[in-house]
């Protein structure tokens, strides 16, 4: 159970690829990972806390069958995101889809467990203002890494 009073939030994540989770979300994130018990690592970043838990008996599925098909992180600024992008690249993970929303552009990945993670670039002239139920517009991904390449971030 999340403690209601912790500066960051807690998401608990299940897999049966231990390994290569701690080490996907500490890329993330950029924090370091922390054993809680035999089954359980923490990595915790500004605002947000990943306890990767192992299963034993967790197959690869569907995201849906899991009911997590994709995690929004709205990062503090744009270069936390390019941070965050290169040590993942470090890893072999690149941005899979980029999409533009009103006030974001959100480069997609997946984690190792294939759940879609969106980080969400600050961008307040992203887009007119749209209702709620509009798609995001498509992107290309090189595109929006090429033009953010001014900021430090590598492809």
């Amino acid at each position: 159970m999340n403690n209601v009073a912790a500066p960051a939030v807690e998401l608990r994540l299940l897999t049966h690829r231990p390994q290569e989770m701690v080490a996907w979300w500490a890329a993330l994130l950029g924090g370091g990972p922390q054993s809680l018990n035999s089954r359980m690592t923490a990595i915790t970043g500004l605002s947000l806390r990943v306890v990767i838990e192992r299963s034993q008996i967790a197959l690869d599925y569907h995201p849906e069958a899991s009911g997590v098909t994709a995690i929004n992180l709205t990062l503090g600024d744009t270069q936390e995101a390019h941070r965050a992008l290169n040590r993942l690249a470090r890893l072999g993970f690149t941005p899979h889809r980029a999409t533009r929303n009103p006030d974001a552009i959100a480069l997609w990945l997946h984690d190792p467990n294939g759940t879609d993670v969106a980080l969400c670039l600050p961008a307040p002239h992203a887009g007119p203002t749209t209702g709620a139920d509009v798609l995001p517009e498509e992107l290309d991904v090189k595109a929006v890494l090429a033009n953010t390449r001014t900021f430090g971030l590598r492809q």
